[in-house]
């Protein structure tokens, strides 16, 4: 039995990992994590430590054949908890990683990207970290041949923060829909069961190591089909037909309205949920002709994905029941 560590267990991807890898015979895992333990399944061992501090990381290896790290979150906080894991695993504290990296890797490109094509970080902070922590990963002989880099599109499905409950919401309030042209981009979406069955492959077959995968639907849509068929779904219709002056006041004037009442409530003792934003990096990736080449994946990863139409339904399932 293989006993895995996941590393940010109580995020979206982190706690569908751990609930699977606890209901799989060939998996015992641990979860390590700040906060409340209230979002992982009963029995499963929780190691509660700051990842960024790596000598606490250390001491939460004891005992652990893999490691799996989901952590996202600020920049500095990424690329340390990356930094420690490849010197860790350099020391042989860890002798099988995989790492959740992202398709914002590849940067603002169009056309068919592979696990070969030039990374470019220059879409944001986020971008920039992900790519830097696949620097740290290659950089180095023996952490590259014990791990695994899996970059995900869209992750999607019951649960999801950005790419289910805020664009439900977005949905729901007629404020996207049908966005024209701005909506033509390719639509590069990765439901959660399969992202997770991803990692339990990486996992399991140790000739994947030193391996960069795309993890991504065969066959994407654009997004304005993603967005029409998710809104039929959760009945929110008629479907909005979004002008291109529309959008644009979403981004440069709600957007950052948004950002500056969210930094004031911060400080207030006050709980109030805003509306969610819709962002300019959103805006871009809806416009954005990229497609990720998933045959590396169908290769060496080989696990059964979810038919589309069943993951915007279990999608649509979970916007309905959570309101």
């Amino acid at each position: 039995m293989t006993r895995v560590l996941v590393l940010g267990a109580g995020g979206f991807v982190g706690r569908h990992l751990v609930a699977a890898l606890a209901a799989d015979s060939d998996f015992e895992p641990m979860a390590l994590m700040r906060g409340a333990a209230n979002a992982l399944p009963p029995g499963v061992p929780l190691r509660r430590a700051d990842a960024t501090d790596s000598e606490a990381l250390r001491q939460a290896l004891a005992g652990i054949d893999a490691v799996v790290n989901c952590i996202a979150g600020t920049e500095a906080a990424m690329t340390a908890v990356t930094r420690h894991l490849v010197a860790l695993t350099e020391s042989g504290r860890v002798q099988r990683l995989v790492h959740l990296s992202s398709m914002a890797v590849y940067g603002p490109v169009s056309g068919t990207v592979g696990e070969t094509s030039p990374l470019d970080g220059s879409d944001g902070p986020y971008a920039r970290a992900k790519v830097d922590c696949e620097a740290m990963i290659a950089a180095s002989a023996t952490v590259a041949a014990r791990s695994v880099v899996l970059r995900p599109g869209c992750i999607h499905g019951p649960g999801s923060p950005q790419w289910t409950e805020r664009i439900g919401r977005l949905l729901r309030r007629h404020r996207i829909g049908d966005l024209g042209e701005n909506g033509d981009g390719t639509c590069n979406l990765t439901f959660i069961d399969d992202m997770v069955q991803a990692i339990l492959a990486a996992l399991r077959r140790p000739e994947v190591g030193g391996g960069i995968v795309n993890v991504s639907d065969p066959n994407p849509r654009s997004w304005n089909a993603y967005l029409t068929e998710l809104g039929r779904a959760i009945g929110a219709v008629p479907v909005a037909r979004i002008s291109g002056r529309r959008l644009s006041a979403e981004v440069r004037l709600l957007a950052p309205a948004l950002v500056v009442a969210g930094r004031v409530l911060d400080r207030s003792p006050v709980r109030v949920k805003l509306p969610p934003a819709v962002t300019p990096s959103m805006a871009r990736l809806w416009r954005q002709e990229i497609t990720l080449d998933h045959r590396r994946a169908d290769a060496v990863l080989a696990f059964r994905r979810t038919p589309p139409a069943r993951a915007i339904a279990a999608a649509a399932d979970w916007l309905r029941t959570s309101g």
